[in-house]
């Protein structure tokens, strides 16, 4: 499904300064199946991650998706495909402050069309899902560090698309949540979507519904356990 060919992604190219995160990826992501990057921090997971997620270029080297090349498209039309093939967690949650839980989820599906009174109830029931029914009206920035963690994933699912991109999703959840999360991937691998995620947790390279974990070391592939 998801094919990196040859990929690096340099930082400061040409400067003193310059940075070589990723060196000559190749990797094949399957399609309905649960992948995780696993390594030290400054290993390439987050770089390697964006630009699975079309959400930055590589230097060098081609991003396929269903066999079709998308890491040369021109910016609209990225733009189209990040926002109807994948939600995305990021690290730092990116919710905005001033607009309630709800509006924050509900905030993606937006240029989509959707009628609203749908979208709200998908929201709502993400938000279930998550244990943050009863706090969807609540300003975003009330949440406790967990609770924001939750409300992005909520946000990532509201669209429904087929490809989730995680960076670091259970780091604030206790056991409890992390658990219910990993169930969660189950799930939306049983509707047959496809999920790729960073983490430093070890509960989640064990976790019986991950079904691949790579391992990275100085912006390299270090190997990888089914």
């Amino acid at each position: 499904m998801i094919t990196l060919n040859a990929v690096t992604k340099h930082y400061n190219e040409g400067r003193p300064n310059e940075v070589q995160a990723l060196r000559g990826i190749d990797l094949s992501i399957a399609k309905n199946e649960i992948t995780v990057l696993k390594g030290p921090s400054g290993s390439g997971k987050t770089t390697l991650l964006s630009i699975i997620g079309c959400m930055a270029r590589p230097t060098s080297g081609r991003v396929f998706l269903n066999g079709e090349a998308v890491s040369g498209l021109p910016e609209r039309f990225q733009t189209e495909l990040r926002r109807t093939s994948f939600g995305f967690v990021f690290q730092r949650f990116n919710l905005i402050r001033g607009l309630s839980v709800l509006e924050n989820v509900m905030l993606p599906a937006a240029p989509l069309g959707e009628p609203n009174t749908q979208v709200r109830a998908r929201a709502m029931e993400r938000l279930a899902s998550l244990d943050l029914g009863d706090k969807a009206l609540m300003p975003v920035e009330h949440l406790s560090g967990g609770e924001t963690q939750r409300a992005a994933i909520a946000r990532a699912l509201i669209n429904d698309a087929p490809i989730l991109i995680a960076d670091e999703p259970t780091a604030n959840l206790d056991t409890a949540l992390a658990d219910r999360f990993l169930g969660l991937l189950g799930q939306l691998r049983a509707e047959g979507r496809t999920i790729v995620m960073t983490s430093h947790d070890p509960r989640i390279w064990a976790a019986e519904a991950v079904d691949t974990v790579i391992e990275m070391r100085d912006g390299q592939l270090a190997g990888a356990q089914s």
